[in-house]
């Protein structure tokens, strides 16, 4: 088992991703705008899990922590954008 190759590719500006295995490469043009998708995904997959365990009383309780990860997920959404726009750096002292 080969341990995959991931790296990073800057196209003017935007920045790409790839990740190489052993037959088989995924290429993702703009990584945060892919990894917006990605969570956005996870979302609906925590949201409607949450809604069809909450019409089991024995599994509810799982339905509600499905809800939680969905909700946290909402958050950590506009987090990832609020990063991609934005650059701390050093002054230069001059």
């Amino acid at each position: 088992m080969r341990i995959p190759k991931i790296k990073n590719y800057t196209n003017g500006d935007t920045k790409d991703i790839s990740i190489a295995g052993q037959s088989l490469e995924i290429y993702f043009k703009e990584k945060y705008a892919s990894l917006q998708l990605l969570g956005d995904i996870l979302v609906g997959i925590f949201f409607v899990s949450g809604s069809i365990l909450n019409f089991f009383q024995s599994v509810s309780l799982y339905g509600n922590i499905l809800y939680l990860l969905g909700s946290i997920s909402l958050t950590i959404r506009p987090l990832l954008k609020i990063t991609k726009r934005i650059w701390i750096y050093k002054q230069n002292p001059n």
